[in-house]
């Protein structure tokens, strides 16, 4: 779902919200303000700690951790979309290959018949 974390859009699972919320109540928000770059989707595309600024390495820790689970969840999905793909690719051949065996077996029975 997408939240808004450091005046940024960003797609969290609700752990990971939860877990936000309890580094911002310890840490505050604004370490969060320009950490960050993400897509329209809410993907983190790059993490950028400020050189003059100390932020913690929780926080820090947490957005790549953020980022590698959303690259994850993606890949997640197309793997989901190949296998479906690869079952109706198998169905479709199961049915062709029936439709090959009737035929063989009406061609046997013709050949018996003559």
């Amino acid at each position: 779902m997408i939240r808004a974390v450091g005046n940024k859009r960003l797609d969290l699972s609700d752990s990971e919200f939860k877990y936000y919320c309890s580094l911002k109540e310890q840490f505050g928000d604004s370490d969060f303000i320009g950490l960050f770059k993400t897509d329209k989707n809410g993907i983190i595309l790059s993490v950028n700690p400020p050189v003059n600024k100390n932020i913690s390495l929780g926080i820090i820790f947490f957005l790549l951790n953020i980022m590698m689970n959303q690259r994850i969840r993606v890949l997640d999905s197309k793997i989901n979309k190949v296998t479906n793909l690869e079952i109706k690719v198998d169905n479709f051949l199961e049915v062709n290959n029936i439709i090959e065996r009737l035929e063989n077996l009406e061609k046997q029975n013709l050949d018996r018949k003559t």
